[in-house]
């Protein structure tokens, strides 16, 4: 009988043994497949309403991405400042990752929430925004080199021998487009004069299209701009104005034969690399920077093909010096 009661307990301290091997085993599990669990949608915050030419153009990078890696992607719109740090959250707390943001007001934000979601990457483009986050990295595609060249045609092309310039907003970014325009109009010509405005406003196609008027009144026969969707009221303005116009971020030649030329930013590009790095397992923070030197390009090919063979070779011989070193770009004090 006593034989019998100490072979029960030794059956029962086995079931007992094996039954918390496994359930450990079990727990172990559920944690290696959190591990490997992988991110099944990304999401886009924007600050202004959709539309808007150069986040249209970054968003197509995200859906790229989505597209071949198998992932949902959304783009939100988060107009009041006030909803920033909200929208980032919620977007966190549902899951997505990346989580892309643009210019400084979301990237500040940003900042805030990211250290409560340590797992989820966050994207901040477009801006200058940066922190020693190990999940922040920023993107900027600098601007300042294609809009040089933009400048050099101009300066050669114009006949009244004054080009003017509208920005959205006074902004690092912004600035980096009027710096460069503005250098690259004195390196090919030191005797046009520009005229530069800031419309205040990247979401206001009237303004922008009074503003390329007044401009065209002033004397300027070419305009760039670099206003989003303010942007596209200063090309319909050239336009009615009988001016030339230099389009931003995209080929811009489809909006208006006024458009002779465009000063590339290849945001699609970016967007998709670090998109993708944060997918991979690659993602590194910090600051990432895209320009002449990374390769991307700076301006499109119909624009360069409607130009006089001499002003052809011109620009080529003036980006190969850029990519040498022999013109540097001045970039702006932040």
């Amino acid at each position: 009988m006593r034989k019998s009661k100490i072979w029960a307990l030794l059956i029962l301290a086995i079931c007992l043994t094996t039954l918390t091997a496994a359930c450990s085993s079990s727990g172990n599990s559920g944690k290696s497949a959190d591990k490997e669990k992988k991110p099944t949608q990304a999401a886009m915050i924007i600050s202004i309403a959709k539309g808007d030419p150069f986040l249209d153009l970054a968003y197509s990078g995200l859906e790229q991405l989505g597209k071949d890696k198998g992932i949902e992607t959304k783009i939100i719109e988060a107009i009041d400042k006030s909803e920033h740090e909200e929208q980032i959250r919620a977007m966190a707390e549902l899951g997505a990752n990346p989580i892309y943001v643009f210019w400084d007001d979301l990237g500040a934000a940003v900042l805030e929430v990211a250290p409560d979601f340590p797992d989820t990457k966050f994207i901040i483009g477009d801006a200058y925004v940066t922190s020693d986050l190990d999940n922040v990295k920023t993107i900027v595609v600098e601007p300042q080199e294609a809009s040089f060249i933009a400048g050099f045609v101009a300066a050669k092309t114009t006949q009244n021998k004054k080009v003017g310039f509208v920005g959205s907003m006074d902004t690092p970014v912004i600035n980096r487009f009027k710096v460069g325009f503005e250098a690259g109009v004195q390196y090919g010509d030191p005797a046009v004069q520009i005229e530069a405005v800031y419309a205040g406003n990247p979401n206001d196609p009237v303004k922008g299209q009074e503003i390329a008027k007044l401009l065209a009144g002033n004397g300027a026969d070419i305009i760039m701009h670099a206003a989003n969707k303010t942007g596209l009221g200063v090309i319909k303005g050239a336009e009615e104005a009988g001016v030339k116009a230099i389009g931003v971020d995209e080929w811009q030649g489809s909006v208006s034969e006024a458009v002779i030329w465009s000063a590339l930013k290849d945001i699609a590009g970016a967007v998709y690399k670090a998109g993708e790095s944060a997918l991979d397992g690659t993602f590194e923070p910090g600051l990432q920077t895209y320009d002449i030197g990374t390769g991307i390009q700076m301006y499109d090919e119909r624009d360069f093909n409607k130009l006089s063979s001499e002003l052809q070779a011109e620009v080529e011989q003036l980006v190969q010096d850029m990519k040498d070193g022999k013109i540097v770009v001045p970039t702006p004090v932040q």
